[in-house]
């Protein structure tokens, strides 16, 4: 079996699950919190103010005298966790199903397994396009416009960060990169590594350690951090002393690229048959 057939089979059963339906639903609560929040200040918006919200995050962990000031980004962990938990068991479904019958007849377990590294991707994929097209009924729904522009006032308004530029009109591009390009990238990066260590430890211990890496984006504000990139509010567009997209984006294609490679070197040294689901 040719790669491109594993691949096209990959693309044929792993992408077109029910499970990705529940996409809008997801997106469903922070675009309602961010109608509420412009309904306060007077604002309509534009979908790029609904897609800044929902991938706004939190600021930075502050210490001072007065102690930690920490708050949750709950909403950033459900739309972002909600994506690796959709793309959790797929591999490993598949491996201990038809898998290997599949493997034995490619004659290759690193060709298998770049091909659901390829599926994981377009996963990501699909679901950031699934949630902008949901995002533009929220939008549509309750008034606004469909501009890839955002609104200062409302970007000041929702974010609330003492360290936002005095400038925050951002150009399309600025805001497709921070609130669309930069997030899928890193959804990309760490399902990759979800997907990886899926193949060392028990898929739910896997989902565990990628949400301990969220976690750890709340508190560590560096490139470094996967997660920190999902961050609009953390990105130096906005803010002075942010994230630079470039380094998160250049973070996130090497762990890709590190997953895939230490996957295929793993898949091929370990026992299929004892894999558990």
């Amino acid at each position: 079996m040719s790669w491109f057939k594993l691949l096209r089979y990959d693309l044929r059963y792993g992408l077109l699950r029910w499970r990705y339906l529940l996409t809008p639903l997801l997106f469903l609560l922070p675009c309602t919190v961010c109608h509420g929040v412009l309904e306060s200040i007077g604002f309509c918006g534009t979908w790029m103010d609904y897609m800044m919200y929902c991938f706004m995050g939190v600021k930075p962990v502050i210490y001072d005298a007065n102690g930690l000031e920490l708050t949750l980004p709950s909403l950033w962990f459900l739309i972002v966790g909600g994506c690796l938990l959709f793309n959790l068991d797929y591999m490993l479904h598949d491996l201990t199903q038809a898998g290997q019958q599949i493997i034995i007849r490619s004659k290759s377990r690193c060709g298998w397994y770049l091909a659901k590294c390829f599926w994981n991707l377009c996963s990501c994929i699909q679901y950031i396009l699934l949630a902008g097209v949901s995002v533009m009924f929220s939008c549509l729904a309750s008034g606004a416009q469909p501009s890839l522009l955002n609104t200062p006032e409302i970007t000041q308004a929702s974010f609330s960060y003492e360290k936002l530029m005095d400038t925050i009109k951002l150009t399309a591009g600025q805001g497709l990169l921070i609130a669309v390009v930069v997030p899928l990238i890193s959804l990309m990066a760490i399902s990759m590594l979800q997907m990886m260590l899926c193949l060392l430890i028990k898929p739910v211990l896997s989902f565990l350690v990628s949400m301990a890496l969220l976690m750890s984006a709340v508190y560590c504000n560096s490139p470094l951090v996967l997660g920190t990139g999902a961050m609009v509010i953390r990105s130096n567009i906005l803010v002075a002393d942010g994230v630079s997209p470039v380094l998160a984006t250049l973070v996130a294609v090497s762990v890709i690229l590190i997953s895939a490679g230490a996957g295929c070197l793993f898949l091929n040294n370990i026992d299929i048959l004892g894999l558990e689901e």
